[in-house]
């Protein structure tokens, strides 16, 4: 099972990359919602807008998580990660003792291959026991904790054509996945605010 995941997320990540890369739009198809055509984004429309992680949320907010400790931030992506859009913030509260805060966004401005409802609704697909969160977003879905692909708290804010990931460690051993989903969740209320 573990070779077949492996190869499956070797083979997907290949693809992902080859369509990222690729200036080809020979295979698209006009019928293809999955694609996202740029030249039909009105620059008017606030969903165009390009937002940075690491100015969503402040050193404070995190400091209210953690108190006493000196978070840091050690990764900012100032461009997307990947074609899909996404752009990353991750706060380190406690290196020794993995408490951290990570928010990603990525916009539909900045995708190259898939619209965020598109990448809301594909994503949760491959979460096993992914737990349907109400109350924010126009969709919302929790992915379990720790450090596994899929985790955390993602939610679609299709008015602003973006959809957030937030994640928190909140120590080693610490399961209480409550917790973690009460955290995320207003972690996430406040960027919704600041979009």
């Amino acid at each position: 099972m573990l070779k077949t995941n492996a190869s499956f997320l070797m083979v997907f990540g290949a693809v992902i990359f080859i369509v990222g890369c690729s200036n080809d739009n020979s295979a698209k198809s006009e019928n293809d919602s999955m694609i996202l055509d740029h030249n039909s984004v009105n620059p008017n429309d606030v969903s165009t807008k390009v937002y940075d992680p690491c100015e969503m949320l402040d050193t404070k907010d995190i400091e209210e998580i953690f108190p006493g400790t000196n978070v840091k931030i050690t990764t900012h992506d100032t461009k997307p990660a990947n074609p899909l859009g996404m752009r990353r913030c991750f706060w380190d509260a406690r290196e020794d003792d993995m408490k951290f805060v990570q928010l990603t966004i990525s916009s539909n401005v900045e995708t190259k291959i898939m619209a965020v409802d598109k990448q809301f609704e594909n994503n949760r697909q491959y979460i096993q026991n992914a737990k349907s969160i109400s109350g924010i977003g126009d969709g919302a879905y929790y992915g379990g904790s720790g450090l596994k692909a899929g985790a955390g708290l993602h939610i679609l804010v299709k008015d602003k054509g973006v959809l957030l990931g937030v994640q928190v460690g909140l120590g080693f051993g610490n399961t209480d996945e409550q917790k973690h989903i009460d955290i995320e969740k207003s972690l996430a209320h406040k960027v919704i605010q600041r979009l």
